[in-house]
């Protein structure tokens, strides 16, 4: 397992692809503005199939099935179009039942690839087309302050970001419905079922949270809105870096990103608000690797959600408590104190 690394920037770069999963059509062109939502590229699908059997839905015998079709594989029909029939004292006839192709004719059996649908890939925010990937999307960056984190369920949406200071109201006071709507709302820890159900009967447009107890990651999956986990599943604070990122974005409005986090950064999941600054075509950000005086975030207990600086890197591996033998990262944290980790438990911040 490799150092991921984990961007926690203002006035940065950000890049992102968005590509189809098999050929299609580019919707847009290098230089070209596009806002969150739009479609960069789609692929035209039918919206159903169907199957007719020729030899029972006519009553024919199966050696004169070619005189009775009256469409070839490929051709196009139209709703109400003849495609198989029978003459005669009774006659039999198949109609498309609407708009639609004939895509096989096999085995006695006619299929039909009927209506349309689109399957598109959408910008989860405003930037610059930068690069084409032909047939299958593009590559849009944006100047502005991005905040990752290590888990979201998949979906995205845009809100004014507003701080809560905790999951539920005080006891005692009312608790609020609605009254998130269209916002998206940072809470520092979510420690059970009632508390997330309480956020969600607020209607907030999306949730990034500080930490939360793994036992709600299930809930967390079927959430019908945006959810970004910060730093980690305990109760943890919020690192300091992070909280003053957060504090920058508050009350503007930010594009929640919440990508299923895998070893690739382009699925990490991510807040962004973005600026004014321009973007420069081509301008990829170059590799990062663990240097003396890099900034990091800590995984695993009891450092989970701490951030410091490397202050050495030891060559020779270690052998930990645990038992495996693993290479270090000596960091400084915050508050001075020098930890020994091993390196796949440090995320590199990208300032």
């Amino acid at each position: 397992m490799g150092t991921e690394i984990l961007a926690i920037a203002c006035d940065q770069q950000i890049l992102r692809s968005y590509t189809l999963p098999f050929a299609g059509s580019v919707l847009v062109r290098t230089g070209q503005e596009v806002e969150a939502g739009e479609p960069l590229a789609e692929i035209k699908m039918p919206e159903r199939y169907q199957v007719f059997d020729v030899v029972n839905g006519l009553k024919i015998n199966p050696s004169n099935i070619e005189r009775h079709i009256e469409r070839l594989v490929g051709e196009p029909v139209k709703a109400g179009d003849v495609v198989a029939q029978k003459s005669g004292l009774i006659s039999r006839i198949f109609r498309a039942p609407q708009d639609g192709m004939v895509v096989a004719i096999r085995d006695g059996r006619i299929t039909l690839a009927l209506g349309e649908k689109k399957l598109q890939v959408l910008a989860t925010y405003p930037g610059t087309v930068v690069e084409i990937i032909p047939e299958r999307g593009a590559v849009v960056a944006v100047q502005g302050l991005l905040l990752q984190g290590v888990w979201g369920n998949g979906l995205n949406s845009s809100g004014e970001l507003v701080s809560l200071d905790a999951a539920e109201p005080a006891a005692g006071k009312k608790q609020p419905t609605a009254d998130l709507q269209g916002k998206i709302a940072v809470v520092p820890h979510v420690a059970t079922k009632a508390a997330f159900s309480a956020l969600l009967s607020r209607e907030p447009a999306g949730l990034v949270l500080g930490s939360v107890m793994p036992e709600l990651l299930p809930d967390l999956e079927q959430a019908p809105l945006p959810v970004m986990v910060l730093v980690g599943y305990g109760e943890y604070e919020i690192d300091a870096l992070s909280k003053a990122m957060l504090r920058q974005m508050e009350d503007q409005t930010v594009y929640l990103n919440a990508n299923e986090a895998d070893a690739s950064e382009q699925s990490r999941p991510d807040l962004i608000l973005p600026g004014k600054a321009q973007v420069s075509p081509g301008l990829f950000r170059e590799e990062l690797r663990l240097e003396v005086g890099r900034r990091v975030r800590l995984l695993g207990k009891p450092y989970t959600g701490s951030t410091g600086e490397i202050v050495e890197l030891p060559e020779e591996p270690e052998k930990f408590a645990s038992g495996l033998v693993m290479r270090t990262v000596v960091v400084r944290r915050e508050d001075d104190l020098i930890v020994r980790i091993p390196r796949e438990n440090v995320e590199l911040i990208l300032e």
